[in-house]
């Protein structure tokens, strides 16, 4: 399957069933919702978060949660699940590692696609974080990988620039990225990282992670997703330097995986949707496009819609 050849490569359906209030956050609908049947068939099924669990396994106000959002992943019945970053709170120490995300999270650990975030780097060089998960975390020092899902090029990158080299052009890691992006041009791609490029929340922006984008964006890179600020968003396609643009690409932040959550909200340009709400987010890959639901903790779907791949 070419992507390229897509029928409504650049339609983008914005469509939301949740409320508009600080908990269950907000959205902007748009223009055109490309038909479920225009995106090919169903090929695989992604529970996605990132910021997840405690020292301790059990919830401590309102903390420590990540067994609420593990139980609606189960309820999803992914194919893989794709944690970005922060999984082990606060250190990533392998004995909390054990002690902790193990009863919950790490029930998925035979799908489980990682990458690491800052947290995980308080334990030096991540050790914790590479002996937990093993072979599924990719090599030593670097923690970024790939896998095809459904068709699908699934990308992994690590954004804690300083612990591997940079992010920039020329680093070892944009130099893997760029032979990997040309390897698999024909397939739908997506990327996970941790430090989100474009974010509402109280951590804001990461221009150091503008070239990645540039790479991606520039091979129809189809979304991104992040964690570190622990809210749900939504951004519309955006160019790397953070300008709406339907050559851009639509990016996702879901840091909603349990350890606490952040209130502190002030909407940026391109934003879309967000939640404030402990939830998961539900990618479904088809062999043209994709879909999304965004599921919170009480139940509700704070925000939903379809895609299809540039």
């Amino acid at each position: 399957m070419n992507r390229r050849f897509a029928p409504v490569a650049a339609a983008l359906m914005l469509f939301v069933t949740g409320c508009g209030n600080s908990d269950s956050g907000n959205a902007t609908s748009a223009t055109v919702q490309p038909p479920l049947s225009s995106l090919g068939s169903h090929t695989a099924r992604l529970a996605i978060v990132g910021d997840i669990a405690c020292a301790s396994p059990t919830p401590t106000g309102d903390r420590c949660r990540q067994a609420a959002t593990y139980a609606i992943a189960k309820k999803m019945n992914p194919d893989r699940v794709l944690v970005i970053g922060d999984t082990q709170y606060p250190d990533g120490a392998l004995r909390l590692y054990r002690k902790s995300y193990a009863k919950s999270w790490g029930k998925f650990k035979p799908i489980t696609f990682p990458v690491p975030g800052n947290h995980e780097y308080k334990t030096r060089g991540a050790a914790g974080y590479f002996d937990y998960f093993g072979a599924a975390a990719a090599k030593r020092g670097q923690g970024w990988h790939a896998a095809t899902v459904g068709g699908w090029r699934v990308i992994g990158l690590n954004s804690v620039c300083a612990e591997v080299g940079g992010c920039d052009a020329g680093s070892p890691q944009s130099n893997w990225l760029a032979n990997d992006l040309r390897r698999h041009a024909k397939l739908c791609t997506l990327a996970i990282w941790h430090y989100p490029r474009f974010s509402s929340g109280p951590h804001g922006n990461h221009a150091n992670l503008a070239h990645f984008w540039q790479q991606l964006n520039a091979a129809s890179g189809e979304i991104v997703l992040a964690g570190h600020d622990h809210d749900y968003e939504r951004f519309r396609a955006m160019t790397s330097d953070g300008k709406e643009s339907e050559s851009g690409m639509p990016s996702f932040i879901v840091g909603t995986g349990g350890v606490k959550r952040y209130l502190d909200f002030k909407e940026t340009p391109g934003s879309a949707a967000h939640s404030l709400h402990y939830g998961v987010l539900q990618l479904d890959l088809y062999s043209r496009g994709y879909s999304w639901k965004f599921i919170q903790t009480d139940g509700k779907i704070a925000d939903s819609g379809q895609a299809a791949c540039r």
